[in-house]
């Protein structure tokens, strides 16, 4: 008799216990069996913590001591995964609820096309089922932009196939352990975003394939913590995508860059109204250090 692969899933929580109990709530019914799950709570001040080990004895709740970011926090349970034999580790956001089969068959397509050392879900909306969110995406190292499959497109109405892509959003995504052991963890230095796109690049660097698969589902609300902070997803999207750029770009990609995204802020500034601020955040993510999380400026955001 085959015995499905260890598949561990961890969770990340910040301040965010009503979100990651109904996340939880959704995993109860998973039919892949051979699961564990993890929560790290990434030092939140609300009292996640002890409710989660009030409300969830039975689960690996880990806390940190401090907020490092999201790359930071899944680490830690990607850690503990490895040192405790996991074959396949699932990174999920809190703020997702899945269907009842959505890892058997991504862990099914795995296990029959070894070369895949990535795959993701069809990831829809929360409130509206029926609309994607995302399906990965492919990486411009010119633009440093993800150009997204079937975005806001219907499910139903889009080719019943799976994806080879670059990018694996970070709501949701399955890897392999010898991904890990082979390429590392999650980069740290970007506190918030661009971090899983710097993993699924580098994965893909080293030639394992990215796959999102048509038939698993889960639904995102999609930046229900992150919105909880004025000014914070806007902050470091934008400085982060610089950081990825000068981090994984080639000469000849950063020089066509540096010009394109400040050409590109200045038409937003114009047409879209956006704030003066972008500008700042640009030349912040030029002048930072692509190595080390700016915690002063974190910070500011999280108080």
């Amino acid at each position: 008799m085959n015995i499905d692969p260890k598949v561990f899933i961890v969770i990340l929580n910040f301040n965010s216990f009503k979100d990651t109990k109904e996340c939880l709530f959704s995993l109860k019914q998973l039919k892949y069996s051979n699961h564990e799950i993890i929560v790290v709570d990434n030092s939140s001040t609300d009292g996640s913590y002890e409710k989660l080990k009030r409300e969830f004895s039975t689960y690996n709740i880990i806390k940190c001591n401090e907020n490092l970011g999201y790359a930071s926090g899944n680490n830690l349970g990607i850690k503990y995964a490895l040192k405790n034999n996991a074959e396949y580790i699932c990174i999920l956001n809190n703020d997702v609820i899945v269907e009842s089969d959505f890892l058997d068959k991504i862990i099914e397509i795995m296990e029959e096309h070894k070369e895949i050392g990535v795959a993701g879900p069809c990831i829809c909306k929360y409130n509206n089922k029926n609309i994607i969110q995302a399906m990965g995406a492919k990486i411009n190292l010119y633009t440093g932009l993800t150009q997204g499959k079937y975005k806001n497109y219907k499910y139903n109405e889009i080719p019943k196939e799976n994806s080879f892509v670059d990018y694996l959003g970070g709501a949701c995504f399955v890897c392999r352990r010898d991904v890990f052991e082979d390429i590392g963890l999650i980069p740290e230095n970007y506190f918030l975003f661009f971090e899983e796109t710097e993993f699924c690049y580098r994965a893909s660097a080293k030639g394992y394939k990215l796959l999102c698969v048509y038939d698993s589902k889960i639904y995102h609300k999609g930046s229900s913590t992150i919105s909880k902070y004025s000014g914070l997803s806007y902050y470091f999207l934008n400085r982060n995508r610089v950081i990825f750029i000068k981090r994984n770009a080639n000469m000849l990609e950063k020089t066509v860059f540096s010009i394109y995204i400040f050409i590109e802020a200045i038409g937003r500034i114009i047409i879209r109204r956006e704030p003066f601020s972008l500008i700042k955040n640009i030349i912040h993510g030029f002048k930072a250090d692509t190595e080390n999380i700016d915690m002063e400026t974190v910070n500011k955001f999280v108080k």
